[in-house]
């Protein structure tokens, strides 16, 4: 074969590479696109079908965490009442100062809190089981237990909140009941609830995990057990949970936020303000079958 053949045949089977390169990435592309476009069309019939459901709820926000996007809001980015879904906040900030086996004290101004927990005054436990009682039973006690000694809490709730990407979120008390009955203490909007949920859930999941479970068993420090059950009464209805809070205060009304695995193994977050005691239930369950 002369070199002007050999030439040609070098020539040709490198414009043959080249076009079959180019139609694997074609069609590559095209496969990525069309995958790119069923799922749009998929979150958009998502998005119409939750935008009929009926809720009592003033808010609700549904992320999907692994796709990075909120698929479903109404007045998502509303400030309203938290009520005791601040304790999500108390517990990270808490845990950010000090380790989970550290002490904490039961104080008098912690027990004169509202609600009886049936906790003790001087009761010594651990930071991580008493933040895990918290969480169960939205335990005001320990939750100003948990943020009482310290320093400048409440300025660290709120620069926690900004730098997880919180924007619409302030926060005045570390327990979120109404101050005398007539101020709320913090606020956040729907979405915001739920970027603080995900976040807990990933910053310490040995400690947000267990509010999946319908109660849990405590023993303190000074030798006494405690019984707490879940404020979460639909825990048994929601298929695939990973994290749940409650809040209900007269002014706040109820509050939910829970985290999930759909259909699809994808991480969902779903929070509800301003609902009624029982509303923000039955709101929760029928967002939750849409997914």
């Amino acid at each position: 074969m002369s070199k002007t053949n050999n030439k040609n045949f070098l020539l040709i089977f490198v414009l043959i590479v080249f076009i079959a390169e180019a139609i694997l990435f074609y069609i590559g592309n095209y496969k990525s696109n069309e995958g790119f476009r069923k799922e749009e069309e998929r979150i958009q019939i998502i998005g119409k079908v939750l935008s009929e459901v009926q809720v009592k709820a003033k808010a609700v926000s549904v992320i999907d965490a692994d796709l990075g996007r909120e698929i479903y809001g109404q007045n998502q980015n509303e400030m309203l009442p938290l009520a005791s879904l601040v304790k999500t906040m108390t517990i990270l900030v808490s845990l950010d100062d000090s380790d989970l086996s550290s002490e904490v004290v039961i104080s008098k101004k912690a027990i004169d809190q509202m609600g009886d927990y049936g906790l003790f005054i001087n009761e010594k436990w651990k930071r991580g089981d008493l933040a895990k009682l918290t969480l169960i039973g939205s335990v005001n006690d320990g939750a100003y237990a948990l943020s009482e000694n310290i320093s400048d809490f409440l300025e660290k709730m709120n620069s926690k909140a900004r730098r997880i990407g919180m924007e619409d979120s302030l926060f005045s008390s570390s327990t979120g009941l109404d101050m005398d009955g007539e101020r709320v203490s913090a606020y956040a909007s729907a979405r915001d609830a739920n970027i603080m949920a995900l976040y807990a859930l990933e910053a310490y999941p040995e400690v947000f995990g267990i509010t999946v479970l319908p109660e849990m068993n405590f023993k303190s420090e000074s030798g006494f057990s405690h019984n707490i059950k879940n404020t979460n009464i639909i825990l048994g209805k929601i298929p695939d949970l990973l994290f749940s809070k409650t809040g209900f205060t007269q002014l706040a009304g109820g509050n939910l936020t829970v985290i999930l695995k759909n259909r699809d193994g994808h991480r969902i977050a779903i929070t509800v303000l301003g609902s009624t005691m029982e509303g923000r239930f039955s709101d929760m369950e029928k967002l939750i079958n849409v997914l």
